[in-house]
């Protein structure tokens, strides 16, 4: 692909800076914080400022950074954590950027990337062992070792060359890089775009494109790798190693080889040929937190969470378990969307009243006012067709009037009708319900 250019316009648009503005600022605690306060204050001043700096290539993170200690999966981390007005204009310029990084990247890639998330790639791997048995019979699952503090910095700076032209964008990013002495910062937004970078030239287009490997997954820096052999994944892991090897990289020593099904662990879960289950490491870590809680609303909070990850995957004797309420089923819990304009949305294709005459149609439902490009105040029916749904709408005062008679009557919807073309006028022709 050719290398882009004129992003800087695309980042200091105002919808992209105001957006980000709104994004960095949502929630109560930050909008009270002192920078929240002033930052509200100062709201357009602060986005013109960040928008000249941005355009003209001279942004810099001038706030620095102060640095948090967490521990997460057993690990203790370092994360750096800029100002908030920093961050609007990190999150500004990377908005913009991970568009054009996305259409770079391999489908079945999909940590921090807008649309793509664990789920999502979980079913890939899903159905690629339901549908090619034969060909899934066994994994290599391999991590990289420290990535983000071991990456080389100038590397993902050749790789931003490769994408962009725009020097002034170039420069941004290399600031965002070089932010550390060594790697890249965890904390920082532009830490996981840029590194998805890295690894889909160095790695996931190698594997996919010149080795033409089927069924090989990426979250961040893990992987997966399917295969119907162990001498095939033996030898993708000595590529593998290679690939990580050229870019300073070294994957750990806890890789294996292994059949599918002993359970993939996996982007949190443990996934076999027909099911999944959650990764033991999350169970206990949902039970720890529900016995040291006392908060009801925490605990519901902590309960909504873990539904989340558990309706994924077949752990509704667990969840049950654990919480002592039973995983109802989206069916089972009857609601609907409900738009903010109050208006009903209906299912189906849009059919021009025209195609509907003399043909016998069920009339589920109607709603009046609805804008469309042929006028205001227009009227959507929502109808069945030899079991099919779809929709048309009409202008037709009559029409109107009867849907309208009839939602005042007991049991009214749905009716069975058949619309009639009737000549009136001089060749006008009206529509209506015999």
């Amino acid at each position: 692909m050719r290398r882009e250019g004129h992003i800087i316009e695309e980042i200091v648009a105002y919808p992209n800076m105001a957006q980000s503005f709104d994004q960095v600022l949502r929630g109560t605690k930050r909008k009270q914080s002192q920078q929240g306060r002033w930052l509200l204050a100062h709201r357009e001043e602060v986005i013109a400022e960040l928008s000249s700096r941005i355009a003209d290539g001279s942004y810099r993170i001038d706030g620095g950074y102060r640095e948090r200690t967490i521990f997460e999966g057993g690990k203790e981390r370092h994360i750096q954590v800029l100002t908030m007005k920093d961050r609007i204009a990190v999150h500004a310029v990377m908005s913009v950027v991970d568009i054009h990084l996305k259409r770079r990247f391999i489908r079945t890639t999909s940590a921090s990337i807008k649309g793509r998330g664990m789920h999502d790639l979980k079913a890939y791997i899903e159905r690629d062992i339901r549908e090619h048995p034969d060909d899934t019979r066994f994994c290599y699952k391999f991590d990289i070792a420290k990535f983000y503090e071991s990456v080389d910095q100038q590397t993902i700076i050749d790789c931003v060359r490769h994408v962009f032209k725009d020097e002034k964008l170039i420069t941004i990013l290399e600031r965002f890089i070089r932010m550390m002495p060594n790697g890249v910062s965890i904390g920082l937004r532009s830490s996981q775009g840029l590194c998805n970078l890295l690894l889909s030239v160095h790695l996931d287009h190698i594997l996919k494109d010149r080795l033409g490997v089927r069924f090989y997954y990426r979250y961040c820096d893990d992987g997966a790798v399917l295969a119907g052999s162990k001498d095939e994944l033996w030898q993708i892991r000595d590529i593998v190693h290679e690939c990580a090897a050229n870019i300073g990289l070294k994957i750990k020593e806890s890789e294996r080889v292994f059949p599918v099904t002993e359970g993939i662990d996996f982007l949190g879960y443990v996934i076999y040929p027909d099911h999944a289950l959650l990764r033991k490491r999350i169970k206990k870590k949902f039970a720890r937190k529900m016995g040291e809680v006392k908060s009801r609303n925490r605990r519901r909070v902590l309960t909504a969470s873990f539904y989340g990850m558990a309706k994924h995957a077949q752990c509704n004797n667990l969840f049950n378990k654990l919480t002592g309420k039973e995983m109802k089923s989206f069916k089972d819990l009857n609601v609907a969307y409900k738009p903010d304009d109050g208006k009903k949305r209906f299912p189906g294709a849009v059919v021009s009243i025209r195609e509907l005459v003399n043909l016998p149609i069920v009339v589920r439902d109607f709603e009046m006012g609805v804008k469309t490009s042929q006028g205001e105040d227009r009227c959507v029916v929502a109808i069945e067709q030899h079991g099919e749904q779809k929709k048309f709408f009409t202008n037709s005062e009559e029409m109107k009037n009867i849907l309208q008679q009839v939602s005042e009557m007991p049991d009214g919807f749905p009716f069975e009708t058949t619309i009639k073309a009737e000549t009136f006028g001089k060749g006008k022709t009206k529509y209506v319900f015999t």
